[in-house]
Parts: structure tokens; C-alpha cells; sequence
């Protein structure tokens, strides 16, 4: 398969491309790093010309306080341009950056746990907003075009560098001036994973996938961590017992539609040391 790849230069772009590459795929790169801007809709159809599919992965990265404006409109036109670029070259699939935050994680208490691909969005931080705008976005484009959309909502993000600082850490730590993360953390390579496994999974049309992986970022039981920080949101999932570790993201709709999951998680650093 011939894949571009947007974004493929930065640190998840870089996990992204190679487990492609390494998946046995054709990658055509196009960064800003290299002087490709996803606002150029010309320049971005010109290289999504023979392609197979798709992976969207550039944008800002995180709420720029001096300038929200710039992080809507290079998300969400960044995104538009893809999703044309697609229609004009005849590319059938697009897998498409998003993120937990496009649930209004970090915004709110959520309105219960463990949260799910089912939760209400209405976000309102410009780069939550961006995230789940362009899911919107994707999903009406699969509506009028047939061409499958894949949105993967990765929640916080932790590479090698990621785990090291968190290495001796008793709790992934709050983000700062927010509210509470939910104590979710996903392997950057069990993204790239799971990006390589929406390329050829059976076509769902248009999906939304939280990826996360299995256990709480902490190093005590999740109903410790429940009756600290979130005592009043009801609990849906399967009964948990006093030692149990459960994530409060649940990621079992990518396990079911992309056959995908985490091989990683807290309880071993990222399977980067012993718990």
C-alpha cells in the first residue's frame, strides 16, 4: 500500500512512519519540517496523486494561549484539505490524528467512567475543539463520499523520553492549570500500532477510537484512585475489585474494529522497567 503520511516528522509522526514503513508500505512524507504545509490544498493534492490511503497526523499540537485562532485554523482546514485532497485523487481511506481531549478531557468531570467512545464531545479549549470539530468533519465527508474516515483518539501520549520522566513517578502527575487527566497514558508505540492496523482493518465506514492502554497511571488500585479524584461519577464497567488496575479510558471499540491492543502500559513504564 502507498501511504502519505502528513506530519511524519514530528515525534509521533516519526513512530507512526516507521512501524508503516516497517508493516511493509510505500510512506510519502509531508511536514512542515520540509517545507509541506497542509493549508496548501494544491501542494496536498499533488502528493496524495497515487496513494492508497491517507494518514493525517500534522496540526498543532496543544492549545497555543498567545494564539488559539492559528491552532483552529491550521487544524481544521488542515484537516478539510486531507479529506479533499482524498476526494480529487481517488485515495479510499483517511486515519485521521485526533485525541481523547475531543471528549472534553481536562475540561470537565466526565459524565462516567470509564469513559467510552459513546461520551458526549462539546469540548471548548480551541485544541480539544479543533480535535473534535474535524471528527465531525470527517464523519459528514464519509456521509457525502463513501471514502473511509478513521479517527483515533490517542489520550496522553508518552514516548521513551515521556517514560523515563515519569520513571520514578508514583502517579502521572495533573496537567498543569487543568483539571484531572483521568490518569490515562498511552505507548507512542502502540499508537503507531494501531495507525498501521487502521490502514487494513475491515472497512467501518467512519469510526472513533479511544486508545489507551489497560491500566491506571498509578501505581494504586483504580478505586483508590476513583474515590480521590472522581467519588461521584458512576461507574460502568465491570465490577472492579480492591486490587484491580482497570484504565478509565476504555479502548475496547479499537480493539474491536482495528483488532488492536496496547502492549504497553504504567504498571511497567512502557515496558521500559520493572513495576
Amino acid at each position: 500500500m502507498r501511504v502519505l503520511v502528513t506530519g511524519d516528522r514530528g515525534v509521533l509522526g516519526r513512530a507512526v512512519r516507521a512501524a508503516v514503513e516497517a508493516d511493509g508500505h510505500v510512506v510519502t512524507g509531508y511536514d512542515l519540517a520540509s517545507g509541506d504545509d497542509v493549508r496548501d490544498a494544491a501542494a496536498l493534492a499533488s502528493a496524495a496523486l497515487d496513494q492508497d490511503a491517507i494518514v493525517h497526523l500534522a496540526g498543532l499540537p496543544g492549545d497555543q494561549e498567545d494564539n488559539p485562532d492559528q491552532v483552529m485554523a491550521v487544524n481544521l482546514a488542515g484537516t478539510w484539505n486531507v479529506l479533499l485532497a482524498a476526494r480529487a485523487t481517488g485515495v479510499r481511506r483517511v486515519v485521521h490524528a485526533s485525541s481523547g481531549k475531543a471528549l472534553g478531557m481536562l475540561e470537565r468531570d466526565p459524565d462516567y467512567l470509564p469513559v467510552d467512545d459513546r461520551h458526549r464531545g462539546l469540548p471548548s479549549k480551541p485544541y480539544a475543539l479543533s480535535k473534535w470539530l474535524s471528527e465531525e468533519m470527517c464523519e459528514a465527508f464519509t456521509r457525502d463520499t463513501g471514502i473511509t474516515t478513521i479517527c483515533l483518539r490517542p489520550v496522553f501520549v508518552a514516548d521513551e523520553a515521556a517514560w523515563e520522566k515519569l520513571s520514578e513517578q508514583a502517579e502521572l502527575p495533573p496537567a498543569r492549570g487543568a483539571a484531572w487527566h483521568l490518569g490515562a497514558v498511552v505507548d507512542v508505540r502502540d499508537v503507531a500500532n494501531a495507525f498501521v492496523a487502521a490502514l487494513t482493518c475491515p472497512d467501518p465506514t467512519h469510526a472513533r477510537l479511544l486508545l489507551c492502554a489497560d491500566d491506571v497511571a498509578a501505581d494504586r488500585p483504580t478505586v483508590e484512585v476513583l474515590r480521590e479524584h472522581l467519588p461521584d461519577v458512576p461507574w460502568r464497567g465491570a465490577s472492579l475489585g480492591t486490587d484491580s488496575r482497570t484504565a478509565l479510558a476504555d479502548s475496547a471499540a479499537a480493539r474491536s474494529v482495528l483488532g488492536w491492543s496496547p502492549r504497553h502500559g504504567w504498571w511497567n513504564r512502557g515496558g521500559r522497567r520493572g513495576s
